[in-house]
């Protein structure tokens, strides 16, 4: 004990830091380099503080031997600058390890709703494809738009610093769903009309997706009316991407054409999200259907570069134009923008779930978060362990915690119905020593004091004895 006590008080530098409340300790977290954002835990009140955030007693860590449970709070930030970023963080998207071992008993709290407002860019594909079999797919898309659910993700009743942008593509500049020069819509009833006015009108042309793409993340966020709505009512822009198909901008395209033009659009999409500044774009992917083939993207955030193979698989000179098409979606190329652009890639084929995917793009985003995890037995708290966190393909960091292998803290309880256990006060922990020390200095106290009173009273420490 006298040696623990020595080596707890040499400690060189900050880390490993006491854990309150508990007799453990925990190192510094340390994000796997590479990730397009960062994942920072906060492992100290000092860390919660610095991050300005006011639930202290929330934000620090919080373990417990007993119950085998682990609370830590982390937000999410750029790893350029590393500026905090609101994010709509859940537990779909998040992985939850304990010494590689991934737990499935865990839940995540968000913490500090986003207080500016969202500019939401819907770039619907307006080709030839989405008209085919009678309107089927934009039908789809029609029914999906026009929920009242979906329309309250957009645009809020009572809300003032949201906003939607309608862009069709099917021509070389995409252009408003009206024909005309995009515009913010505000109000629920705008955004009905305009959709019913316009998206079911027959229209055609190919699909030029990649272009789509970047003129949405570069050219219309500086047209004056856009730049001032984000400007003016802090709206971090949006963009949901819908097609049903590829990229084809001649009869002639292969898919293997699509590898060089992918690569430039990812590679911009990078530079786009690395770049100073604080309302940077956001893209996520629909494509309406099914996949063309088997396969995804390559798995993990540093598969950088597009090929034939990853992008095609066996169809690299398999024609676009009325061959791979009519096969089903390039999910691939979708994975690539989605992942590249910050935002997540979904396919659907019914109105229902294209609801939730618009439904999912418009979540609320949160400033940090706190996820407790439980392990199915308190034998993994013995020694020392990792703790890891993974943000889907985006971001991963670890932080390796300490127990103490000689003493522990109080056990905590569960208030009410609560599923984490609340860590007790000191004076539980006083009660139960004082008893002890109590007792022992009582057991200390009487032989003293037995002898001391025979002493005083026959004025002899032994009886004498007869004779």
């Amino acid at each position: 004990m006298i040696a623990l006590l020595l080596a707890l008080a040499c400690q060189d530098g900050d880390y490993p830091a006491p854990v309150l409340g508990s007799t453990y300790r925990i190192d510094k977290d340390v994000p796997k380099p590479g990730g397009e954002v960062t994942i920072d835990v906060f492992t100290t009140e000092a860390e919660c503080a610095n991050a300005k955030i006011d639930e202290i007693a929330v934000c620090r860590p919080q373990i417990d031997r007993a119950a085998g449970e682990v609370r830590l709070s982390f937000d999410v930030r750029d790893p350029g600058n590393a500026q905090t970023l609101y994010q709509s963080v859940d537990k779909n998207s998040l992985s939850v390890s304990h010494n590689r071992n991934k737990q499935a008993d865990f839940e995540l709290f968000p913490h500090d709703p986003q207080v500016g407002g969202q500019l939401f860019v819907l770039l619907l594909d307006k080709t030839t494809t989405m008209h085919e079999n009678g309107n089927a797919r934009i039908n789809k898309v029609y029914s999906a738009l026009l929920r009242k659910s979906v329309i309250e993700s957009f645009l809020p009743t009572g809300a003032s610093k949201s906003g939607v942008v309608l862009v069709k593509f099917n021509t070389d500049v995409p252009v408003g769903l009206d024909g005309q020069a995009p515009r913010v819509l505000t109000k629920q009833a705008d955004y009905e009309r305009m959709i019913q006015d316009h998206l079911l009108a027959p229209s055609g042309g190919y699909t030029r997706l990649y272009n789509a793409v970047r003129w949405s993340t570069e050219d219309l966020l500086k047209m004056p009316e856009i730049a001032n709505f984000v400007a003016t009512r802090n709206a971090e822009p949006t963009i949901v991407i819908l097609t049903d198909g590829f990229n084809n901008e001649t009869s002639r395209d292969t898919c293997r054409d699509n590898v060089p033009r992918l690569q430039e659009l990812v590679d911009g999409l990078r530079e786009i999200r690395r770049s100073p500044g604080s309302f940077k774009p956001r893209v996520f992917t629909v494509g309406l259907g099914r996949p063309y083939r088997m396969g995804s993207k390559p798995e993990g955030i540093k598969a950088k570069d597009v090929t034939e193979t990853s992008l095609c698989g066996k169809y690299g000179d398999y024609v676009i134009d009325r061959g791979l098409e009519l096969e089903g979606i390039d999910h691939v190329s979708l994975d690539w923008i989605a992942e590249a652009g910050g935002g997540v890639s979904f396919t659907r084929d019914d109105s229902g779930g294209l609801a939730e995917v618009f439904k999912q793009a418009a979540a609320v985003r949160y400033r940090w978060y706190t996820v407790h995890y439980r392990v199915p037995d308190n034998f993994f708290h013995r020694q020392s362990f990792d703790a890891r966190l993974i943000y889907g393909e985006r971001a991963e960091t670890t932080v390796k915690i300490h127990p103490s292998p000689f003493l522990d803290a109080p056990t905590g309880e569960r208030v009410g119905a609560d599923r984490w256990v609340t860590p007790r006060p000191l004076r539980d922990s006083v009660a139960v020593l004082l008893t002890i020390l109590s007792t022992l200095v009582v057991a200390a106290f009487v032989g003293p004091a037995s002898f001391n009173a025979r002493r005083a009273l026959f004025r002899r420490v032994r009886p004498r004895r007869p004779g």
